[in-house]
């Protein structure tokens, strides 16, 4: 759908990085398609959105994300129950990911680490601050992109900066990663 898309250039993606993924809209076809494939609930299909497929590091098709459009009250998104702890990598970066000699960004969603794939750089995403967890620990997915020796940045929205609670996040997140042996840098977004 065009507004759909046009929001995704609001939110600096590239139809190049859009098309290959590919982001769709919710319809029938993709409705019936959800809800065949993923534990969606019929309230979770309900409304209008945009339909974030999701990919292991290893390049696995995993547990989508639906971006609602307007949100739902308090919920911006969804996804299949159970599905925590996805580390998302663009189909097009599956290869660059597994290289620990290019710089990485860890980027708080799916959306922002498409930015900057878009933009040139290499980035992964997950959902909001705590993504990379799942059960009370990291992601296993994490397992699969090397980090020891690697620059990685850590890259979430701006609003980490102002809120304690989301600042531990952060702490714990590059924390980790430094265990794993990364070399780590966190990114402060501007404030407009």
């Amino acid at each position: 759908e065009d507004g759909h898309r046009a929001f995704l250039h609001r939110c600096a993606l590239v139809d190049e990085v859009i098309d290959s993924r590919p982001y769709y809209s919710l319809g029938i076809r993709s409705r019936t398609y959800l809800s065949e494939r993923w534990p969606l609930s019929n309230y979770a299909l309900r409304g209008d959105g945009i339909v974030i497929p999701r990919y292991s590091p290893d390049g696995t098709e995993t547990h989508p994300q639906i971006r609602y459009t307007p949100p739902k009250e308090d919920q911006k998104y969804t996804c299949p129950l159970g599905s925590g702890g996805v580390i998302d990598v663009h189909p097009n970066a599956t290869a660059r990911v597994q290289d620990a000699n290019e710089p990485l960004i860890f980027a708080e969603s799916v959306k922002g680490a498409d930015a900057l794939i878009g933009a040139g750089l290499l980035a992964v995403g997950f959902h909001g601050v705590w993504g990379w967890k799942v059960t009370g620990g990291p992601s296993p997915e994490l397992e699969q992109i090397p980090l020891s020796g690697r620059s990685v940045g850590i890259c979430f929205d701006v609003d980490v900066h102002r809120r304690k609670d989301l600042q531990k996040a952060l702490k714990e997140f590059g924390g980790l990663l430094r265990f794993a042996g990364a070399k780590v840098s966190v990114f402060v977004l501007p404030t407009l």
